[in-house]
């Protein structure tokens, strides 16, 4: 075996792995850039490293090399020994490997030094002497001095090998017939304690049972109860120390040690994935629109009736450039939040062809959903929606939804994230709650607490809030570099634009903004009017419409009108909040969802008040005890004092017996 081979040399070796001709081989060198140098000697031309060539060559040419050191004998007395050619033991190391191959090299020598003195016995004696005396053959290829070292696999100790252990591995040599068994014949064992695999281990599934559930007992926990039923089973003797469980354990993967401990995302984040590649060229700017929306760990004053609550931020990103092209604020997640963010985004940068979002009730509902009526139907855009509790399907959007809202209420005193002082957020958010009942009481402004005053004064308002976001939103767009598209969104986004076709964007005109966002609920016309929740609206058209089923627009913020329009989709009317009678006072859309969430919770906290209730003991009233009737009817205190009465209803019927 040679440092460097030519062309020819190579393609005369038969090679399964490389070609057979001199003219492929060279083809195949420069496509895989083998190391060379100039041929020394008679023809010139160049000479290829063995270094360089591929591992499956490599492995062939050594095979080959030491077979050829092998004695010649007769064919049924030949020993079929190879060098490892095939090393994918999963069980095995490196250092392993290396060991198993220096001792096959130790059996071929053995084997030249049989053939020249005709006995195994004599060339074991000759081999074992030389190695103590580190006097063994060193030629061009191999330094068996260091083979030798290699072959003990010992860091100190006697110089040289011991007769009796190279003949085991001479004799081990001659009963494998593949590299594959070779290698696991001669590979030395570990030291120490033997290695166990978790699969052997008779105790770890009945372990197991005790440490994989949903209620996340930790290992000493699952332990003792698990040592409890064993013991009884099996003998206390029999029961594995914690110590052993705990290697056992840290031999298994991840994810089938946590195997009914998590469910769901969580598990999900422990197995192997599949990523979705949103930079695919043929994704252009507008095809894919992703959304989430997320409440802001901070107290912000409600527009409405000044009191610090959380609000609800939703974004919408374009997917291929990562922009953020639409953002609204709510009080809470619903289909007005999600609307509205779409509606923002549509009016700016136009209309997508899919928008992808999860299944909560303010992304998928009937108002977006609904065929042909619905908002996503009227525009032609495809609704996506993940798998439910599959958070990592729409990882593009959830690290911006960590950093820009987690931004946006750092930047006011009242941020109550995890990462915040906790003594801090107590003080802080006890004087808003301090603040939010004064609101509720109406205390005028010269009757508030210190406490109440420093809640007014953290507390910011809701045009702080949009200021904030629309500073936030604008840094992450125009100077924020995005790791995954290597510069701002706003300048990939342009890269992309200039890429389409002027045709290809579709813009939102205004009256779809003003009619497609609006919720539309179907209803009946009823002699010249329709009625939605309470309040009805009345226009001279609905005559001609009566009885027929109609779809009716109500705009979020003005309930003053509503759009009418047939199943069809055509303009009816927009009929007036009590057209035909005198004028009723009806609240807007936000404010009776407002209304419903706070009837919720009242109902909520009224059912508590009475659950506390009933647990609490009843003191008899001093009419049950009589008391004051005796002392009312002429009896004297000292009369009075020497009965007994009853104090707890409990004691009633002992009293009245006495």
């Amino acid at each position: 075996m040679k440092d460097y081979y030519t062309a020819q040399e190579i393609a005369d070796l038969n090679l399964k792995s490389l070609p057979n001709s001199k003219s492929n081989v060279i083809r195949w060198a420069k496509k895989d850039n083998w190391s060379t140098r100039k041929r020394v000697g008679r023809g010139g031309g160049l000479e290829y490293a063995f270094e360089s060539l591929p591992a499956d060559a490599q492995a062939e040419i050594k095979s080959k090399a030491y077979k050829a050191l092998m004695p010649k004998q007769s064919t049924d007395a030949a020993r079929q020994v190879a060098i490892i050619a095939n090393r994918d033991i999963s069980k095995l190391d490196d250092t392993q490997r290396a060991t198993a191959d220096a001792r096959l090299r130790m059996t071929l020598l053995v084997g030249q030094y049989e053939a020249a003195l005709g006995s195994r016995n004599k060339a074991l004696d000759e081999v074992v002497a030389l190695s103590r005396d580190e006097a063994l053959p060193v030629d061009d290829m191999t330094d068996y001095n260091a083979v030798c070292v290699t072959a003990l696999a010992k860091a100190r100790g006697k110089t040289g090998v011991g007769k009796r252990a190279l003949h085991q591995w001479c004799i081990a040599a001659d009963k494998c017939s593949t590299p594959t068994e070779r290698l696991a014949a001669l590979a030395p064992q570990k030291q120490g304690q033997p290695v166990i695999e978790p699969t052997n281990i008779e105790w770890l599934p009945e372990f197991m049972s005790f440490y994989c559930t949903a209620n996340g007992l930790s290992m000493s926990e699952a332990h003792y109860k698990f040592s409890k039923v064993y013991a009884d089973k099996h003998g206390v003797d029999a029961v594995p120390h914690y110590d052993a469980v705990r290697r056992a354990l840290a031999k298994l993967p991840v994810w089938v040690r946590e195997t009914h401990r998590l469910t769901g995302s969580a598990m999900r984040g422990l197995r192997a994935y599949v990523t979705r590649d949103w930079n695919a060229g043929f994704i252009q700017t507008n095809d894919i629109w992703v959304g989430d929306g997320h409440s802001l760990k901070c107290r912000i004053a409600h527009p409405l009736n000044g009191q610090a609550f959380t609000p609800e931020f939703t974004m919408i990103m374009d997917a291929p450039s990562r922009m953020i092209v639409g953002w609204s604020l709510s009080y809470s997640e619903s289909q007005i939040a999600v609307g509205d963010a779409l509606r923002h985004a549509m009016e700016s940068h136009g209309i997508p062809a899919i928008y992808y979002s999860d299944n909560g009730s303010g992304q998928k509902n009937q108002t977006f959903d609904t065929d042909v009526t619905g908002v996503f139907a009227r525009l032609g855009v495809h609704h996506a929606t993940g798998i439910p509790g599959n958070a990592q399907g729409r990882g593009i959007i959830e690290r911006p939804m960590k950093g820009v809202p987690k931004r946006i209420a750092q930047a006011f005193e009242t941020y109550y994230g995890k990462d915040a002082d906790k003594e801090t957020v107590r003080k802080r958010l006890y004087s808003l709650n301090t603040y939010n009942n004064a609101v509720t009481d109406k205390t005028s402004e010269d009757k508030l607490t210190p406490i109440q005053k420093r809640g007014r004064k953290i507390l910011p308002s809701w045009s702080d809030l949009i200021a904030e976001v629309e500073y936030q939103v604008d840094d992450y767009n125009h100077h924020r570099i995005h790791s995954a598209i290597g510069t701002t969104p706003a300048k990939k986004r342009e890269q992309l634009l200039a890429l389409m076709d002027a045709d290809a964007m579709v813009m939102l005109s205004s009256d779809d903004a003003r009619d497609l966002f609006r919720p539309s609920f179907k209803r009946v016309v009823q002699r010249g009017q329709v009625q939605w929740e309470k309040s009805f609206y009345a226009h001279e058209q609905l005559e001609f419409h009566s009885g027929k089923d109609v779809m009716v627009y109500v705009d979020q913020h003005d309930p003053s009108t509503v759009i009418v329009r047939d199943m069809e989709g055509h303009y009816i009317c927009e009929a007036l909040l009590g057209g035909n009678a005198q004028p009723a006072f009806t609240k807007d859309f936000i404010e009776r969802a407002d209304d419903k969430r706070r009837a919720a919770q009242i109902k909520r906290k009224e059912k508590d008040i009475a659950r506390i209730k009933a647990q609490t003991t009843t003191t008899l009233d001093y009419e049950k005890s009589d008391v004051l009737h005796e002392l009312f009817s002429g009896k004297t205190v000292e009369t009075v004092a020497k009965q007994e009465y009853a104090m707890f209803e409990i004691d009633v019927k002992t009293v009245n017996k006495k």
